[in-house]
């Protein structure tokens, strides 16, 4: 076989490059009638946490196992219980699960604070199983205990059959359930740096270990932020996730799915395309807890309970949240979902706060 000219490849060396240096023109977000057809997941809520509204919605009461979004649970009530301080000398009863695992060795000790880390970035079993035995004193208690705040955050189709969330027992949430538990999650500021914390070093008496976050979009997806992902056999994919981008933050939630990846970035895609300008002062916004009407059709937009328009206050001198929200009546997770802000113990004279009203009405 004859060789070919050196001008000829140089030409095609030159048009293959043109080629790959061509840009790529930016997809079109999907269309509501795109993402009905499209998406995967049996249940699905997104919504925008500053004003409440829904932008997607399907079948959102409809109890699904939870799989390992189950975790957000275990680390609000850990850490409500330890505030993330102190240490735990871990047990052979603590190691009796499958993987995902540390795999952590009894008898070593490890700081609470990092098995918070291990079971959000690595989603570890059996960090979640010495977080548990900690903080109530037995992982059956600790079950009971997460049931209670369940209850307490008013997410009445939820029921926890353990800290990790592997099958075996009776476990379900709903997609509205689960926004309702991310949403508190997220408004603790040092459990949201943890998720969305996308690699850690976690020293056990194994060695050093260099953890990944399972949210594989997590530094792939434009604005990927915190999130919590789940995934068994049963379950499928779960996921709850949050994304922001020119400051206007969307999470979503998602359960029984066959691709997450997909099903968020389509989700996200078009949650981002569709947004509303955000409400004027005297607007009355909505709260992401109160109900919300889903037809099976999704509709584009759809409006929670108008609650009473929110209060403006201004921060004095040795105000905190704790001191702010017993005044007022709400809790400070109220106030920290019309308030995102990275350190809620740093608040500053002079600040202006949206603080919510109560509904008397309901």
């Amino acid at each position: 076989m004859k060789s070919l000219p050196v001008c000829f490849l140089l030409f095609l060396g030159t048009a293959s490059f043109l080629h790959s240096a061509v840009p790529v023109p930016p997809q079109k977000p999907p269309t509501l009638e795109q993402v009905n057809d499209d998406l995967l997941a049996k249940a699905a809520l997104l919504l925008d946490p500053m004003t409440g509204e829904v932008l997607y919605a399907r079948d959102i009461d409809t109890p699904y196992p939870p799989a390992s979004t189950v975790k957000l649970m275990t680390a609000l009530v850990a850490y409500r219980k330890t505030a993330g301080q102190g240490t735990v000398t871990i047990t052979s009863e603590d190691v009796r699960v499958e993987p995902s695992t540390v795999p952590l060795r009894p008898g070593e000790t490890v700081p609470i604070s990092e098995l918070l880390r291990s079971i959000i970035i690595g989603s570890d079993n059996d960090s979640a199983m010495a977080l548990a035995r900690i903080s109530s004193g037995s992982a059956s208690q600790f079950v009971t205990d997460m049931n209670a705040e369940a209850a307490r955050l008013g997410m009445s189709k939820t029921r926890f059959g353990n800290p990790h969330g592997l099958p075996g027992t009776v476990q379900r949430t709903t997609a509205r359930d689960l926004m309702t538990l991310f949403n508190h999650f997220l408004s603790i500021s040092t459990l949201r740096h943890m998720a969305e914390t996308q690699i850690y070093n976690l020293r056990t008496a194994i060695g050093v270990q260099r953890m990944r976050n399972h949210n594989k979009l997590l530094g792939a997806y434009p604005g990927m932020g915190p999130a919590k992902t789940g995934w068994t056999y049963e379950a499928r994919h779960t996921f709850a996730a949050s994304a922001t981008r020119q400051g206007r933050e969307l999470r979503l939630t998602l359960l029984k799915s066959a691709n997450k990846w997909q099903d968020t970035r389509m989700l996200f895609d078009y949650g981002f395309a569709n947004l509303s300008p955000l409400p004027s002062p005297k607007i009355q916004p909505t709260t992401p807890n109160t109900p919300v009407e889903a037809s099976p059709s999704a509709p584009t937009h759809l409006e929670i309970d108008i609650q009473p328009e929110p209060i403006l206050y201004t921060v004095r001198r040795g105000d905190s949240l704790s001191t702010i929200a017993k005044r007022f009546g709400v809790g400070v997770e109220d106030i920290l979902l019309f308030n995102p802000m990275n350190d809620p113990d740093l608040l500053v004279p002079g600040q202006t706060l949206r603080v919510p009203v109560k509904n008397k009405g309901r």
